[in-house]
C-alpha cells in the first residue's frame, strides 16, 4: 500500500466506486505515520442514498473500500460524516445565552407595581439594554441528534 497524492485524488473523483459515484474524496487525516496511505471517500448511487467509506488503494491501482457508513437521501448528515469521520470527534450545537442586566429607579406603590411600570416602559423601548449591560454569558452544548429545548 502507498502514500496517496493529489493525481490519486483527482483521478478517483467523479469515478464509480460499487454502485456509488464519488462526489467527493480525501486524504484521511490522522496522528499514524501511514495516515495518508488511506483516504475518505463520500458517494451517491442513483436512488439518492450516500455512504463515506475510508479506503485504499490496492495492488492493482484500484480503490479499495471498506468501513462505510450509509444514509438514505441526507446528503448534509453524509458529508457532515465525510467530514469529520476521520477526526474522532462528533457534532454539537451549542447555544449560547448572553446576560444583560440594567437597574431602573421608578416611584410605585408596591413591587408588583414597580415592576409592572418598567415592563411596559421596557417594551415601548424606553429602556434598551446593550454591551455596556452584559453581566455574563453561558455556553450549553448538546449532540446534534439530541431535540432542542423549548
Amino acid at each position: 500500500m502507498r502514500k496517496l497524492n493529489d493525481n490519486d485524488l483527482t483521478n478517483i473523483a467523479g469515478s464509480t466506486v460499487g454502485s456509488y459515484k464519488v462526489e467527493c474524496v480525501r486524504i484521511k487525516r490522522g496522528e499514524f505515520t501511514d495516515s495518508d496511505h488511506y483516504g475518505i471517500i463520500l458517494g451517491r448511487n442513483t436512488e439518492d442514498s450516500y455512504v463515506t467509506w475510508q479506503f485504499h488503494l490496492g495492488e492493482d491501482e484500484k480503490v479499495d473500500p471498506y468501513w462505510g457508513h450509509y444514509f438514505n437521501d441526507d446528503r448534509e448528515v453524509a458529508l457532515r460524516d465525510f467530514n469529520i469521520r476521520d477526526l474522532n470527534v462528533s457534532p454539537f450545537k451549542v447555544t449560547i445565552t448572553e446576560t444583560l442586566q440594567k437597574t431602573v429607579d421608578v416611584e410605585a406603590r408596591d413591587q408588583h407595581e414597580a415592576e409592572q411600570i418598567i415592563s411596559d416602559n421596557w417594551k415601548k423601548s424606553q429602556y434598551v439594554l446593550d454591551a455596556d449591560d452584559f453581566i455574563g454569558v453561558e455556553f450549553k452544548a448538546a449532540p446534534m441528534d439530541e431535540p432542542e429545548d423549548k
